[in-house]
């Protein structure tokens, strides 16, 4: 994509938002009884106005699909929710929008269900797809490839929290030299999950393997629509043009179900320790 079209798509958000920078949740779990998110639709109520107050403008439901046999009966089931949440919202006069999306597990049979069209990010080419977090499947490429093949954008949900990620980043850049996105946990960034977890966030990030964020909220408690801290953090790790792309650019291009071009991956080379040198010989 130009240059010219990246920034008149910043404009055009900045001109909906009244001129104040609202910013997209990319991964949310707002909606009641569909998973371990919200419990209820008061409590879904509760998380968007956390969400409001945090600087959060539209929020991408994703509810966990993972043993969905009848992935079109669910996709139904989550625009229902959308629906009915966004006029508990316009009635409660709630400046906030919910798009339907889904949490797709990395399982290769999904991709031979009819319906999984249904499952993208506001009915765009993107979809939300969850590894394990204990390790990188060996499968994890071809699923991804696969879904590219379908005419799908994968984007990777909270890969700084995979093990296998954590322990060696360059994982992560095959998958986004393929065609995949990412996107990183707010909770990650702010340290919520653990160092380790931070650390992992980092090193994604600074090494152009970051693209979304995603709140991966899922109460009004501490698994909150937290956003606000993680955005210090980004803003502290990169410079201005490079954080207002995770921030804002980059969410409103899958929005708007354009193409988003991102920087190809740099590739992560561990800090050598003092000692290393003497192991050697």
């Amino acid at each position: 994509m130009k240059k010219t079209d990246q920034k008149q798509a910043t404009l055009n958000l900045k001109e909906k938002a009244g001129l104040k920078l609202y910013m997209i949740d990319m991964h949310s779990h707002i909606l009641w009884d569909m998973d371990d998110g919200a419990a209820s639709q008061k409590e879904s109520l509760s998380m968007a106005a956390i969400a409001l107050e945090e600087g959060i403008g539209t929020i991408v439901a994703t509810p966990h699909c993972i043993d969905e046999q009848d992935i079109e009966a669910f996709a139904g089931k989550v625009k229902q929710r959308c629906n009915s949440l966004q006029k508990a919202l316009n009635d409660k006069k709630i400046p906030l929008n919910i798009i339907p999306g889904a949490e797709i597990y990395i399982a290769p049979d999904i991709l031979e269900r009819p319906g999984l069209n249904k499952l993208t990010i506001g009915d765009s080419r993107y979809i939300l797809v969850e590894m394990p977090m204990g390790e990188v499947p060996r499968y994890a490429e071809d699923f991804l490839y696969h879904l590219k093949l379908k005419g799908f954008t994968p984007i990777i949900a909270h890969p700084e929290r995979n093990r296998g990620i954590i322990e060696n980043p360059n994982i992560l850049a095959r998958f986004i030299d393929l065609g995949s996105l990412t996107q990183i946990n707010t909770g990650s960034i702010s340290g919520f999950f653990g160092p380790k977890v931070q650390e992992s966030a980092r090193i994604l990030i600074t090494h152009n393997m970051g693209h979304v964020l995603g709140t991966d909220a899922h109460s009004n408690g501490r698994r909150g629509p937290y956003i606000k801290q993680a955005v210090e953090f980004l803003y502290s790790w990169l410079d201005k043009d490079s954080a207002d792309k995770i921030i804002y650019h980059n969410p409103e291009m899958v929005l708007s179900g354009n193409m988003l071009s991102v920087d190809a991956p740099i590739e992560y080379r561990p800090r050598k320790g003092i000692f290393s040198f003497f192991k050697r010989r």
